[in-house]
């Protein structure tokens, strides 16, 4: 009876431990992005906003872009990531996005980064913006800074305690005829 309820605590561990792992331990990182005009360089004044998700594996250099906007005060005519640069700074294209809809509509895409660029990601060195007719150097940006941070470390041990007692309990009221 000891060594199966051990065996059963020792495996509810490791399977909750395995499924809270942070993702960014195993190389793939999420990050969400707000854009809005107030972000460009220089400043545009307009009621658009936009909202992506942006998700990266830091060993691979494999991002994606999944995403929308509204509000623009003309057609969306392109969107991309852009690096390296810091909130205030324009710079290069990296990744040409797919937009769709014309005020209001979706971004997304995927390209592979160069370990430069990885690092510039993770270093909040690059952006999303989305262009319109009207606004060509852009009219809505994002810096690409917030991490959705990872389930931590004191919440991944009170789901293990709480699944071993889950366990443990099981093992308890089972009836000696069923583990026979």
């Amino acid at each position: 009876m000891i060594s199966g309820l051990f065996r059963a605590l020792l495996l509810g561990a490791v399977g909750v431990l395995s499924v809270a792992s942070p993702a960014s331990a195993l190389g793939t990182r999420i990050y969400q992005v707000t854009m809005s005009g107030a972000q460009e360089v220089p400043p545009v004044v307009t009621a658009g906003t936009g909202f992506c998700t942006v998700t990266l594996d830091d060993v691979t250099g494999a991002v994606s872009v999944s995403g929308s906007f509204s509000g623009l005060t003309s057609t969306a005519t392109a969107a991309h990531i852009h690096g390296p640069a810091p909130a205030g700074a324009i710079a290069g294209i990296l990744v040409t996005l797919t937009e769709t809809g014309g005020t209001s509509g979706n971004v997304s895409g995927s390209g592979t980064l160069s370990p430069a660029n990885i690092t510039n990601l993770l270093n909040g060195l690059t952006y999303i913006n989305v262009h319109t007719t009207i606004n060509g150097g852009g009219e809505i940006r994002g810096q690409i800074t917030q991490e959705v941070p990872a389930l931590p470390w004191q919440w991944m041990a009170v789901l293990a305690v709480v699944a071993m007692a889950g366990g443990a309990f099981v093992l308890t009221r089972r009836s000696p005829l069923a583990a026979a």
